[in-house]
């Protein structure tokens, strides 16, 4: 019982560091072997077995803080090689330092009197016993409600979602290093209660064997179980007792235990018993209670409430955030190019521009989120400077900052997603949390987990934790992408009720309408500059703004005057959803033999969902995709997806092998689409697709989608990150492409582009075609531009705005 209890307090230290803070480590046999050498060494010195254990402590704690830290850095592997490699070196030292550990011979525990008059505790004798057993209850009994302490949610978070615990002042580095400290701490606190029992100390029970066997344990019991741990503990005590029973060696028990674990339980025994037995126990507790409500579901998203006033222009005041010819660059991309703006208290700011404007890398600039890139410039927060500033820093300078996606806590619960952004839990904190969730209507899904909760709820805590501790300054980062229309109505009201309460907001959307409906004032940027600044109803008449999403167009080669009348692909009613995210509804599209069709729409407007689609990779959540006969489609995606470390010809293999192209017809596809690529790339064959500027390795990519001989080519953003130059080049050459006879879908953000180089023209607006026509007809072009930012139809002064931006064109 003494030794199982010993092993639950090691296989504790494990598997809450695995369970809580994401770090698998083999090195604690080293910690171990630290505790029970300080045993041996203090007994045969007469220190107090007070003294013995503060040592103990104190080194296991202070080395696994290094191995914490330095490991923080790294992946899951390189952590479990760092600490192997620890283990590698501490087992070499026991070896080689036979003056203080015996070496190979070992050495023995005298006995270790108590400093407060506990006793004497001689090596191998009884007391030690009953010690190591009281000591594990005490470890076991600190344990329990450590679950329910910042410590652990912090850890968690850490763990969780690196970036997002940064900007609610949670430094993952910190907290690696900090429960790497208390498991080693804890380790070789076992390590010394190891050697009482046993009463002599020797380096075979410290082996790497061992190290494995103790991941064995966690995984057996159940990572991140206490109880667990004790199962853990007591499966490490009697294995050898087993396998001599069966009469295998005990490493081949282990080892089949351990198999058959992770192919049946992976999970671990403890959870694996304890989902029945809380199902067992609930049923009974039902029963005889009277009126019992069944636990709460999400809930039902509101009605639209009526539209918001516009706001007025805020009160004069001082300047809150204040940026002066900021840039970022990242090698020699510059993501953001002397950016200066203003943001004063009482303001609500919008941040808008096409994909790649800047806007994110300005966003990241203020919660300090910028990586690698090279930052340049000044900026100050109510006077404080803040580039200078670490990004979990600034969370107590007041800013608090939301991401597009909702980047939550998975592992927490909702109250716990927005309580872990306390260091310390007070009496008040949790009643707090309550009103805050109760504000934004999430009261009722407190105890549950983000990944049982629609997409709305997820942003709705998004904000909760970033609303947490009243920021002076919040950021949101697209929060309106993603929501229905009454969702996003509501939090409409939330960010107009927290400008209010006096919290100056900086907000970034392509939902250009809701985005409008909550801000003072807005300011445009495109390439990483700033090009327009005004009022919500007057920027977007600004040439410059309006080009800046609507494209400019340069040259370009001649449509074939020509379409067929058959339809390759049918789409009807066609809609799709990611996780209660709905990315389209109800399309109805055909696309025309011999046709170049183009869907324009802002980010996030569902044309990379709509690609997938067309593509047949996809399959849509509802409605039908019809082809005629056997179409081939082919897809460009967007970004490129080339396999950047294999060469030119061996992207357009990997493709060919793919489609079931081998042997002579692969030769010959290969020449006929080396043909199609432009002179420069044609001789650089064997270099790797890395080597190529964006331009060409545009070119690669549909050239990689051509070797299949489409009937259909799905070109998704073929111009992004392009020079102006490149994009006509690569315009031209797909539009060559239609003389011979192909079909192409360009999916583009420009819609000045899309107009210029299609047939016939779709726009997507929050996933619905809002408007759809023949680039020739003048009536279209005034409703593509509405729908294109509005998805609705044109007002009379937009319409003049329009025309007079088209003259200045």
């Amino acid at each position: 019982m003494a030794l199982a209890a010993v092993y639950t307090i090691v296989v504790l230290s494990v598997g809450l560091l695995a369970g809580w803070s994401g770090i698998w480590s083999v090195g604690h046999p080293a910690f171990f072997a630290i505790g029970a050498y300080f045993a041996a060494y203090g007994s045969a010195h007469g220190w107090a077995l007070e003294a013995v254990v503060a040592g103990a402590v104190t080194a296991g704690a202070a080395l696994g803080a290094f191995l914490g830290y330095a490991g923080a850095r790294f992946s899951v592997l390189y952590i479990a090689l760092l600490t192997l490699a620890f283990t590698t070196v501490t087992l070499e030292l026991v070896n080689r330092w036979s003056s203080v550990t015996g070496g190979d011979q070992g050495v023995p525990v005298l006995q270790l009197r108590s400093a407060l008059g506990l006793g004497v505790f001689p090596g191998g004798g009884t007391e030690p016993q009953y010690l190591a057993v009281g000591a594990a209850a005490v470890v076991l009994a600190l344990a329990v409600p450590a679950r329910a302490s910042a410590l652990r949610m912090r850890l968690v978070a850490a763990k969780s979602h690196p970036m997002a615990a940064r900007t609610v002042g949670i430094a993952p580095e910190a907290q690696s290093s900090l429960s790497f400290a208390v498991s080693g701490a804890c380790t070789s606190f076992a390590g010394v209660l190891l050697g009482l029992i046993t009463g002599f100390v020797s380096p075979d029970p410290f082996s790497l064997s061992f190290g494995i066997s103790l991941i064995a344990a966690c995984v057996l019991g159940g990572v991140g179980s206490v109880l667990g741990a004790v199962a853990g503990g007591i499966y490490l005590t009697w294995s050898p007792s087993l396998s001599t029973a069966v009469g295998v060696p005990q490493p081949v028990v282990q080892g089949l235990v351990l198999i058959a674990i992770l192919l049946f339980l992976p999970g671990g025994v403890v959870p694996f018993l304890a989902g029945p037995a809380r199902r067992v126990l609930r049923g009974v507790l039902r029963r005889p209670a009277a009126g019992h409500r069944p636990s709460p579901e999400p809930p039902e998203p509101s009605e639209p409430p009526e539209p918001l006033p516009a706001l007025g222009p805020p009160a004069e005041g001082p300047a809150l955030l204040h940026l002066e010819h900021v840039s970022v660059s990242y090698g020699g991309l510059k993501a953001l190019e002397d950016a200066s703006m203003s943001v004063r208290q009482d303001e609500i700011l919008a941040v808008i521009g096409p994909n790649g404007a800047g806007k994110t890398t300005l966003l990241n600039v203020l919660s300090g989120l910028t990586g690698n890139g090279r930052v340049s410039g000044t900026a100050d927060l109510a006077g404080r400077a803040l580039l200078r500033t670490r990004a979990t820093a600034r969370r107590r300078l007041g800013i608090g900052r939301t991401f597009q996606h909702a980047e939550v806590f998975s592992e927490l619960t909702v109250a716990e997603n927005v309580l872990c952004t306390r260091r310390r839990i007070r009496a008040g904190d949790r009643d707090a949390v309550a009103r805050l969730l109760r504000s934004v209507g999430l009261a009722e899904v407190a105890d549950r987990r983000p990944t049982e909760l629609p997409f709305g709820l997820q942003k709705r805590l998004d904000l909760a934790r970033a609303m947490a501790e009243r920021p002076r300054l919040l950021i949101l980062d697209e929060p309106f992408g993603g929501l229905d229309a009454g969702e996003r109505a509501l939090l409409a009201q939330h960010i107009r009720r927290l400008n209010a309460d006096g919290t100056a907001v900086v907000v970034i959307d392509h939902v250009l309408d809701d985005l409008f409906s909550v801000a003072h004032r807005v300011l445009a940027f495109d390439f990483g500059r700033t090009i327009g600044d005004g009022t919500p109803d007057t920027v977007l008449q600004d040439p410059k703004v309006r080009s800046s999403y609507l494209g400019t167009v340069g040259s370009r080669a001649r449509l074939p005057d020509t379409v067929g009348e058959r339809s390759l692909i049918r789409l009807r009613g066609t809609g799709h959803s990611y996780g209660g995210v709905v990315a389209l509804r109800d399309i109805d599209l055909d696309v025309r033999e011999g046709s170049v069709l183009g869907v324009a729409g802002a980010n996030g407007a569902g044309k990379s969902t709509l690609a997938g689609i067309l593509h047949g990779s996809l399959r849509p959540a509802h409605g039908v995709r019809e082809s005629s006969g056997a179409v081939r489609t082919s897809l460009a995606p967007e970004g490129r997806g080339l396999f950047r470390t294999l060469s030119l010809r061996e992207n357009l293999e990997v493709a060919a092998y793919a489609a079931g192209i081998t042997g002579a017809a692969l030769r010959e596809r290969l020449e006929e689409t080396v043909q199609w690529l432009p002179v420069r790339l044609r001789d650089r064959m064997s270099v790797p697709a890395a080597g190529l500027s964006g331009g060409e390795q545009q070119m690669l990519a549909v050239a990689r989608a051509l070797i299949v001989r489409p009937d259909v080519l799905i070109v998704d953003e073929p111009a992004l990150g392009l020079a102006p130059a490149l994009v006509d080049e690569v315009y031209d050459r797909l539009i060559g492409l239609t003389h011979d006879g192909l079909t192409v879908v360009l999916l583009e953000q420009s819609l000045s582009r899309a107009m210029a180089v299609c047939h016939e023209v779709a726009v997507l607006h929050e996933g619905v075609v809002a408007a759809q026509g023949r680039p020739g007809d003048r009536q279209f072009a005034a409703l593509a531009e509405s729908a294109y930012f509005s998805g609705g139809p044109v007002p009379a002064t937009t319409a003049s705005a329009a025309a007079r931006t088209s003259q200045v064109k």
